[in-house]
This record gives C-alpha cells, sequence and structure tokens, in this order.
C-alpha cells in the first residue's frame, strides 16, 4: 500500500475538511427546508418537498431547453416529478422566496413556490458552485428575470417558473463576476445581446 508523503498530507486534510462542510451545509439546508415546509403545513397548506438529485444554473449558451433560455435546472428525483408535473398543469406558481446560503464558494438554496389560490407550496433545495453562475446571472439581472426549471434526469422539464427578481438569486453579482473562472473580461458580456 503506497504511503502518503507529508507534503501530501494538507492537502488530503483540506479535501476532507472540505467535504464535510459542504456535507453539513447540505444538511443545513434539507433542515432548514423541513422547518419551512412544517410550518406551512401547520397553517393547512399542502406541501411537496424536493432535495434536488443536482441543480445548477445555466445561461443561453448551453443549449438546454428554448433557444436563449436561462436560469436554475432543478434534476427532481422520479417520485416526485410526477407529482410536480400534476401540480403544474392543474396550477400556477406566481408567488415565491428564495432561501440561500454560501459556503466555501458554494451556493445552497432553497426555493419555495407558492400556489397562494391552492395554498399549495413546492420547496425545493439544491446547491451549486458560485463559479458557474456568471453567464446566466448576467442575463437575469440584464432582463429582469430569472426562472426555476423543474426537469427530469432525462431532461424532461415537468416545470418552469418566472421569477421577477434575479437578484434574490444572485444578490452580488459583482462577486460572481470575480470569481469567475475567466475573470471579468470576455465573460462579463457572456449574456449581452445588444447588437454591439
Amino acid at each position: 500500500m503506497a504511503e502518503l508523503g507529508d507534503d501530501e498530507t494538507p492537502e488530503v486534510e483540506r479535501i476532507a475538511g472540505e467535504a464535510d462542510r459542504r456535507r453539513e451545509a447540505w444538511g443545513a439546508t434539507l433542515d432548514d427546508m423541513a422547518a419551512m415546509a412544517d410550518d406551512f403545513e401547520d397553517e393547512g397548506w399542502t406541501t411537496v418537498r424536493i432535495a434536488a438529485g443536482d441543480s445548477g444554473p445555466f445561461g443561453p449558451s448551453s443549449g438546454k431547453g428554448d433557444e436563449g433560455a436561462f436560469g436554475l435546472a432543478y434534476v427532481i428525483p422520479g417520485d416526485k416529478a410526477d407529482t410536480v408535473a400534476e401540480l403544474f398543469e392543474a396550477t400556477s406558481f406566481p408567488e415565491y422566496e428564495v432561501y440561500r446560503a454560501e459556503n466555501d464558494g458554494r451556493v445552497y438554496i432553497v426555493t419555495a413556490l407558492f400556489s397562494p389560490e391552492t395554498e399549495t407550496a413546492v420547496f425545493i433545495a439544491g446547491a451549486w458552485d458560485l463559479r458557474e453562475a456568471l453567464e446566466c446571472a448576467t442575463v437575469a439581472v440584464e432582463e429582469g428575470r430569472m426562472y426555476s426549471y423543474l426537469q427530469k434526469l432525462d431532461g424532461t422539464v415537468v416545470g418552469v417558473v418566472e421569477h421577477d427578481d434575479p437578484e434574490k438569486f444572485f444578490p452580488n453579482l459583482d462577486a460572481i463576476r470575480r470569481d469567475a473562472p475567466n475573470g471579468d473580461d470576455d465573460a462579463t458580456d457572456a449574456g449581452s445581446n445588444d447588437g454591439n
């Protein structure tokens, strides 16, 4: 069995520490989602709680969805996808809230969708790396709107919601630009389509 040299130990410890912090942050996100859903259930609302199998921002250049599409994609587990599809056929979700925290360059988010008409709330927890958000965040802020896509693993969209305040998702666009892999040079123009 290979032995680790002294100079490799700090890297192993750093990776293990990061994994522990991510696990704790994800657990706290799920706990927060459960507490919020419990509060709504106590008020008589029907709730659906979804821990996304995968989630992340995407921009128009990603090729996802319709041409020019952007937003956050949440992969909904199979056991919840049919329920979500039925809810989106039966009602709309005109109200929403976004609860987010950052830890080690990663965003932990709960998007809460509300249908006051039917007293139904859908809570979706997700996590993604902040450095992946530049194109989506730039386009969303420029357009003054944001979208959440709820989809199956195979990419089939079961629900889409338009949000009128992208800053709830991206409260600090300058920090995203600064931390993006390409810095803030060409990447900041990724969502610009003003014809210039």
